[in-house]
């Protein structure tokens, strides 16, 4: 590969290698895959969290609250998930009924799938090509886009009110 390609280009071209090998970071049989995950998991932990503090840090005035959990679902699939919650948030009504859910970062590896992928509750699907540290790192443009845009969402949930570094100072300084 050359210098020329897109920043993300590397991962694409390893999630279709991934797709026609019918593998996963090398690893073909189902636990083998959940183990190299669950290791990816791992390895995300502290990139996410750190994007997460920093979030709870200048949009939440450090009132958040962050969670990860991390199992099976009910298909047999892997998921990690990570949870950024506030006071505001957890009060908030939804604008059509219903509440204002915490911003989420999801792994997720369905069990008919080849491989995993990283996304928000409202947020896309990312490859998740994670094998060591490096790869983490790699993942924080995506996970930096997956959270402004829960925010964004938990915004267009309930209302601008629900960001409080935002209400507690001059709108105009936020400029």
């Amino acid at each position: 590969m050359t210098q020329d390609l897109p920043p993300r280009a590397a991962d694409i071209f390893r999630h279709l290698s991934d797709l026609r090998s019918g593998t996963y970071e090398g690893a073909r049989q189902w636990p083998d895959r959940v183990e190299v995950f669950r290791r990816a998991v791992s390895l995300l932990d502290p990139v996410v969290r750190r994007i997460l503090e920093q979030a709870n840090a200048v949009f939440l005035g450090g009132s958040g609250t962050i969670r990860h959990r991390a199992g099976q679902d009910r298909d047999g699939g892997a998921y990690a998930r990570w949870e950024l919650s506030w006071p505001e948030q957890r009060h908030a009504a939804g604008r059509h009924g219903g509440r204002v859910e915490p911003v989420q970062v999801i792994a997720v590896f369905g069990r008919g799938s080849t491989h995993p992928h990283l996304r928000g509750a409202v947020a896309g699907m990312w490859p998740c090509q994670v094998s060591d540290a490096a790869d983490a790192e790699w993942q924080e443009p995506i996970l930096r886009a997956i959270i402004e845009c829960e925010l964004h969402e938990r915004i267009f949930q309930g209302t601008w009110q629900v960001i409080p570094a935002f209400t507690s100072h001059d709108a105009n300084a936020a400029h």
